[in-house]
């Protein structure tokens, strides 16, 4: 480590880059240093159940989280002292083999021999892109429950439909009250549907309605039928969207240069074709 004009200097053969779960995942397998513009939890409900995290120290069940699993590899990567940036936002910058990671307090310098790139978001410096590939995006509307928190579903699908094609209930962040649902939907839609009001939260909350109702979901009650004392009557189910997130599927291949490797891989494939590290942070899987 050295010192040179306001910047504190380091030596890396190879830096991963990206706060996702694969660059994670790639970082820990091999152990290399990682840095990042800002961590990427995943998805609160994504499953992760493969085989393969045994090599990391996992206990494998078919109810481990893709989120249990980020937030414990960034625990044993800062333990073992490969995580090289600040939480962030970090301004990430490429010049010739010098990776410059600035905060709004300091900066710093890395020389490397080689960049593996997951995320290339926020950055500054790559080579120049040849091609630009774009899937379906994954849309996820979050939705408080005003009427009809008290229910006992979890999950609901619309297997014929991938607008609002999942719905999954949870306990309420809003309430100390477990029994208290909200609700986060989940979507696939191109980019020309997400410019049609068709696929706004606006009809992304009448579906929502739709489905609580097709599964017999009510609202609270609202006192004693009078022609029938023995049965109760009930408000309608009131649902308020409250933040609507776009995952877009966005993949960028680059001009070749010695400097990079740019990582396509899913997160099963990293996995799978993974081994158990045998350094210190091996010795920390095996430990907690």
């Amino acid at each position: 480590m050295s010192y040179k004009r306001g910047k504190l200097v380091f030596e890396k053969d190879q830096i991963v880059v990206g706060g996702d779960i694969r660059s994670l995942l790639y970082a820990a397998i091999h152990e290399l240093p990682i840095v990042f513009h800002r961590p990427v939890s995943p998805f609160r409900f994504d499953l992760l159940p493969n085989p393969h995290l045994a090599n990391l120290g996992f206990e494998v069940t078919e109810e481990l989280t893709a989120r249990q699993v980020w937030e414990r590899l960034m625990f044993l990567l800062g333990l073992s002292g490969l995580v090289l940036s600040p939480e962030g936002p970090n301004s990430l910058r490429v010049d010739e083999n010098k990776l410059v990671i600035s905060t709004d307090a300091k900066s710093y310098q890395y020389n490397f021999k080689k960049l593996i790139v997951f995320d290339d978001q926020e950055i500054t410096g790559l080579p120049r892109v040849k091609k630009e590939t774009r899937g379906t995006n994954r849309v996820i509307d979050w939705v408080n429950v005003r009427s009809g928190c008290r229910h006992e579903h979890d999950y609901l699908s619309d297997s014929q439909n991938n607008f609002i094609k999942e719905i999954f209930f949870y306990p309420s962040d809003r309430s100390d009250n477990s029994k208290l649902k909200d609700l986060v939907a989940i979507s696939y839609l191109s980019d020309t549907q997400l410019e049609d009001f068709d696929y706004s939260d606006t009809m992304a909350r009448f579906k929502i309605l739709k489905m609580m109702k097709e599964a017999g979901i009510r609202g609270a009650r609202n006192g004693r039928d009078q022609k029938n004392p023995q049965r109760y009557k009930y408000y309608a189910v009131k649902v308020e969207p409250a933040e609507r997130i776009v995952e877009r599927d966005v993949t960028r291949y680059y001009e070749e240069d010695d400097r990079f490797l740019f990582i396509y891989d899913s997160v099963d494939d990293i996995l799978n074709t993974s081994s158990k590290p045998k350094g210190y942070l091996g010795k920390l899987c095996e430990a907690l």
